[in-house]
Order: structure tokens, then C-alpha cells, then sequence
């Protein structure tokens, strides 16, 4: 029988060689991808101030953002 320290090795070497095999995996992936993204940014509205009935005065900042990613 083998110890726990050969299995424990055994383990250790096959998940670090599953790991080398992705990282050559997404490094070729990644060579071969050429990006070219364009965005386009639209701010609708902002709300600063809102008065309350009691005289006070509310800070309420609500932006709607529309990102178009081509």
C-alpha cells in the first residue's frame, strides 16, 4: 500500500499539471483573440436636490446609464 504521503504527491502533481494545461490553454486563447470594443456612454438624468414638505432638503443621486458595447 502506498502511504498518504504518495498519494498526497500523486494528487498534488496531477492538479498542478490540470492547472499548467489551462493557464497554456487560456494564454493561446488569448493570443489569438484580437479585441476591438467600442462603448457608448449616455447619462439620462441626476437628480441633486429634492425639497420635502417639512422644509428639508434631500440629496437623492440617481443616474441611469446605458453602456452599448459593440
Amino acid at each position: 500500500m502506498h502511504s498518504y504521503g504518495y498519494r498526497a504527491n500523486a494528487v498534488l502533481t496531477f492538479s498542478l499539471t490540470l492547472l499548467a494545461v489551462m493557464c497554456a490553454m487560456a494564454s493561446l486563447s488569448d493570443n489569438r483573440n484580437s479585441p476591438s470594443p467600442s462603448a457608448h456612454v449616455q447619462v439620462l438624468n441626476i437628480n441633486w436636490f429634492q425639497k420635502h414638505p417639512n422644509g428639508g432638503d434631500e440629496v437623492i443621486l440617481i443616474k441611469v446609464t446605458f453602456f452599448y458595447v459593440l
